[in-house]
Order: C-alpha cells, then structure tokens, then sequence
C-alpha cells in the first residue's frame, strides 16, 4: 500500500492536464475581459462620436444663422446704394433743369435753331419728373423690403434660439448610436440633478448664441430667456428717434458709413461731359482767370443738426471764380456759388436751388433696423472672443441594460462581472447610467489666410468647428457630475451668471 503512494507521489503523468487546465481559465477570463473592454470602448466610442454629432449640427446650425444675417444685411447695404443712386439721378435733374433747362428757355427764341432748345428744354423737364416720380415711388418700397429682411432677421434668430434651448437629439445624433441619450440618464438619487444640468446646459447653450450679438446700448446677455435684443433695435422705426440718441447712433452711424463706403463713383462724387456732367472742371487764363468747377455728392447724412435724424442726400453745386491776375499772386475779383440740394427723410425731404426750397418731395424711413455683431468682448480669452460655445453630454446605461460577460460561480459571484455595478461616484452613476461623452462645438468666424478681420455680420465667413473641452463654464458642470455635490446651489447660480 505504501509502495503505491510512493509510486503515484513519483509519477508525473497528467501534469499537463492540470495546468492546461489552469491556463484555458485563466485564458477564458482574458478573453472574455478583453471582450469586455472593447465592447465597452466600442460604446464609448459610439457616444461620443454622437455628442460630437450633435454638438457640430448645433455649431452648423448657429454659424448657417451668422452668415443669414450677414447675407441679409449686405442685401441692405446694396438697397441703400440703389436709393443713393436715385436721389442722385434726382439732384442731377434738378441742376439740369436749373442751369441748362434755363438757358435753353431763352434761347429758344433764336432763329434757326430755337425749336433745338425748345426740345431740349421739354426733355430736361420731363425728366425731372420722371426721376422724381419713380424716386418718389421706388425708395418706399426698397425700404419696405429692408423692413423685411430685417424681421427675417429676427424671425430666424428667434427660430435658432429656440431650436437650440429646446434641442431634442437630432438625426446625427441617433443616428450615430441610437443607445445613447442626449442629455442625462438622470436616474436614482442623481435624477433631479442630472435634469438641472441638463437645463442649465440647454439655456447656457441657447444663450451663447446670443453672446456675438450686440442686442443693445451696452450689449450685455440678454436679461430673461428668449430676449434677442429685438425690442431695443425696433425703435429704430420710432418716428420720435433721432440720430443723437447714443442707443440707436451705433447702428445708423455703422450701416451709413458702410452704404457710403460703397457708392458707386457717379453716385459719390460724379463725373461726366462738360455742363451736362455731374463733376467737370473749366479753367480759363486771358489775364483774368476764370475758374468754374461743378462737384457733385450723395451720402447718407443728417443734414439738419438739430434734429440729426438719417437723410438720403444728394447735391449738384457750381462754383464760379473770377482772378486777378491768373497767374502769381492773384486775387478773387469775383465769386458766385449756384448749389442744388436734395434729401428724403422723415419730414417729407425736400429740393433746394440756390436758397430756393420746396419741401414734401421724398419721405424716407430712415436706417432700417438690423442685427449687428458686437467686436468688443469682455475678457476675450475667457469667453473665447464672443465665439458661441455649446457643449454636449451624451449618457448611456451600461449598468442595468447590459447582462453579458458575468461569470457567475458559488465561490466567485459577482467578482468577475464586466457590467460596473458601481461606476464611480452613485450619483454619476444615477445619473448617466455607468457612461458620459462630453462635445463641444464652436461658431467661428474665419477669413482664409493672414486676415486679421474681428467677427461681423457683414461677410458670410462663419463656419462650424469642434472645439477642445474648455470653456468658460463647464468646469461648474464637471466638477459636479464627478462628484463634487456639497455646494450644488453655489456651483448651480455661478454657471447661470456667466
């Protein structure tokens, strides 16, 4: 008996078995432990690829608004060009007849060739009148649809405010993994306040794209939800507004001086044949010089400073002067200056020749009201130069949905389970379900190559981007999720007063 212990002790048959045994084991926990693993990162992946999808179509979104606006208010600019433009043809008209209409109704009389100037006069006068009737009819109707592209303006903004305060997943989003869940799990003791930051995340998003805006006298965020900033641009329509109020002059001063900036070259200061041209010059030296030089101008402007409100004029002026002798020093025997003005406002315009004034000719709005970029930022680098930031949290449950991969035993139940019972902190775990992604996307606004160009609502240059995750406030948020709870109310109200 002793004999065979002592044989079967030697023997060392079947020792493979044993540790092959051990060794498929301990391979089989590998395998399914890697499995584990990629399938998990496999959804981390999924989620997040969907937070980046919906965080770039909000960006998508803003940046398509930004360029609306820019699209719209260069179609302004254009229709206050064209009005320059007629109210020059007006002014031009109005010093033809005043000059040459008024020579040629003497020399009419001239034998032979008075029925010449006779035609010419009847021409001259007829179109006077059909500049100013179409003058008269075209400028009200250009400034009506100015009014409309400028509550197209508001319409749309309103509309992306809306859509991004109120953003339910998209089709990037549950497209990309339609497991995740925009927003919070928000489930357990983390319910209510998964659902909190899910607010403050849809009202701070929706709010930072108002931030580029400049929505009033000290373009601050707008005060309650849903303020655009629309009740103070609409007194720009107030009859009672004038250029001199420091809440509207931004945005009359701006639009002006850009519709200026791009007058045609006749429209600005003209040019053109001798007598019948908008700006020639004649200059004649028989030891007495004569000098007669016709200028010409068309501008946005307040031609009456005390009132200072918006006026489309337009002017056609003669300056004659008569020297002695006309070289060296000479000395002005003789000056006469011959001016015709023009102007539609909000009084009801007027025309003006040389000190002789009829009023009631051209009634004009003035600077229709318009959406405007605010280039001033407070502390840039902190809220990233007015950029709209709006950032993302995609949630899926991987505790409770997910029963695979448990190897469940009497002697080691639950210690190999793959699921995360417990992920992190309980209340991030209520909250999100075992599993966050975090996206931030960004409206930028970009000119390629070395443009050194502040964001405007002028040029359509905005485009989308997916930014770092670093923003001014996410920080409250994160700090929240991972944990830190004991002053939520605090962490709550410094997120909101941004």
């Amino acid at each position: 008996m002793f004999r065979l212990i002592r044989k079967m002790r030697r023997d060392e048959r079947g020792q493979a078995m044993i540790i092959g045994a051990i060794a498929m084991l301990i391979l089989a926990v590998m395998v399914m432990t890697s499995v584990s693993i990629g399938h998990g990162v496999y959804s981390k992946i999924k989620a997040q690829d969907a937070a980046d999808a919906q965080s770039y179509s909000i960006a998508v979104t803003q940046a398509r608004t930004y360029n609306f606006l820019a699209y719209t208010n260069r179609a302004m600019v254009v229709h206050y060009s064209a009005m320059l433009t007629l109210m020059s043809y007006v002014s031009h008209a109005l010093y033809l007849q005043k000059t040459v209409g008024t020579a040629a109704k003497y020399l009419k009389y001239i034998p032979a060739i008075g029925a010449i100037f006779a035609a010419v006069e009847q021409a001259i006068d007829a179109w006077v009148k059909i500049v100013d009737i179409l003058t008269r009819a075209i400028i009200p109707v250009i400034t009506f649809i100015n009014i409309g592209l400028w509550l197209a303006q508001e319409a749309l903004l309103m509309s992306t405010y809306m859509n991004i305060y109120n953003a339910q997943a998209s089709e990037p989003f549950t497209g990309t993994d339609p497991k995740a869940k925009y927003g919070f799990f928000t489930s357990g003791q983390g319910g209510q306040l998964g659902q909190d930051l899910f607010d403050i995340m849809k009202e701070t998003n929706a709010t930072n794209f108002l931030h580029v805006l400049d929505d009033g006298p000290s373009s601050n965020a707008p005060s309650s939800i849903g303020d655009t900033g629309l009740k103070e641009r609409k007194k720009l329509l107030n009859n009672s507004n004038t250029l001199s109020d420091p809440n509207m002059a931004k945005y009359r001063l701006l639009m002006g001086n850009i519709a200026n900036g791009v007058r045609k070259k006749w429209t600005a200061e003209g040019e053109g044949p001798m007598l019948i041209g908008r700006r020639w010059n004649i200059n004649i030296c028989l030891g007495i010089g004569i000098s007669i030089n016709k200028v010409a101008d068309s501008q946005i402007k307040s031609f009456v400073a005390e009132e200072r409100r918006d006026e489309l004029f337009a002017s056609d002026d003669i300056r004659i002067r008569v020297k002695a002798p006309c070289f060296g020093i000479t000395k002005t025997i003789f000056k006469f200056d011959y001016k015709v003005r023009v102007a539609a406002n909000k009084d009801g315009g007027f025309h003006e020749a040389n000190g002789s004034k009829s009023d009631d000719h051209h009634t004009w709005q003035g600077i229709t009201p318009f959406i405007l970029a605010d280039p001033s930022y407070y502390s840039p680098w902190t809220y990233h130069f007015g950029y709209p930031c709006n950032v993302v949290f995609a949630s899926k449950n991987v505790i409770e949905a997910r029963k695979v991969f448990q190897l469940k035993t009497k002697f080691m139940e639950g210690k190999l389970d793959m699921t995360q019972k417990e992920t992190g902190d309980q209340i991030f775990a209520d909250m999100t379900g075992g599993m966050l992604a975090m996206s931030v996307g960004r409206a930028i606004y970009h000119r390629p190559g070395d443009w050194k160009e502040e964001p405007n609502f002028y040029n359509p240059l905005w485009t989308a981007r997916l930014a770092p995750i670093s923003t001014h406030w996410e920080k409250q948020l994160v700090d929240a999720m991972v944990g830190v709870m004991d002053d939520w109310d605090t962490i709550q109200r410094s997120s909101l007063n941004y």
